[in-house]
């Protein structure tokens, strides 16, 4: 009888530390597995992240100094201008859009643009820049002879600093510009400019 209680007794104990054991190995996997998880989990932060820092140091990479040119005040010459523009395929329109803007200070010249002018579009072609403009480039035009010359001389040259351009061709909303004020035969490309830098 007593073998027999004793034979129990031993049992019991031992389904307890059996018990024991196995509630001991599952924490630990659940452990080990958390702690497995976290690196993956990192490696996926990490990851995830990358792609932001390659986009950042692209885009660093494309920005491009460009020389635009705005008259000086007595409209003589034209005044180099330096801005920061973003490498991509309507490069040349930005650089027109940076005349559009205008000098960031006296010392760059004048703005020269008609009010309301905008850039259409430009497209380059057998090293000829055809440089589309919205009607207000020559309905708002109110320059005589030297403004005319200024105008279209600060839009040539600084097209023309692109090195694949060895001309610029005016449209007006898809329409051939031959005069602007009058002063000026726009019929074929017009070249670099260099007496009035």
């Amino acid at each position: 009888m007593k073998q027999i209680r004793y034979l129990r007794y031993l049992l019991t104990i031992l389904s307890i530390i059996t018990l024991f054991m196995v509630a001991g190995c599952d924490n630990q996997n659940a452990s080990t597995g958390d702690r497995a998880q976290k690196p993956s989990e990192t490696a996926q932060t990490e990851m995830a992240a990358a792609p932001n820092e390659d986009k950042t140091v692209s885009a660093a990479k494309t920005q491009t100094e460009i020389t635009v040119y705005f008259p000086d005040a007595n409209a003589e010459k034209l005044i180099a201008a330096k801005r920061q523009i973003t490498d991509s395929s309507d490069k040349y329109a930005q650089a027109v859009n940076a005349l559009i803007a205008g000098p960031a200070n006296e010392a760059e010249g004048i703005g020269i643009m008609p009010k309301g002018a905008k850039v259409l579009n430009v497209t380059v072609k057998d090293a000829t820049a055809t440089v589309d403009f919205s009607k207000e480039f020559q309905t708002n035009f109110t320059g005589g002879s030297t403004g005319e010359i200024m105008l279209v001389g600060s839009i040539v040259d600084t097209l023309t600093e692109f090195p694949e351009i060895k001309a610029v061709r005016f449209t007006l909303e898809g329409q051939p510009l031959d005069i602007l004020g009058g002063h000026l035969d726009l019929t074929e490309p017009v070249s670099r400019m260099n007496d009035l830098l």
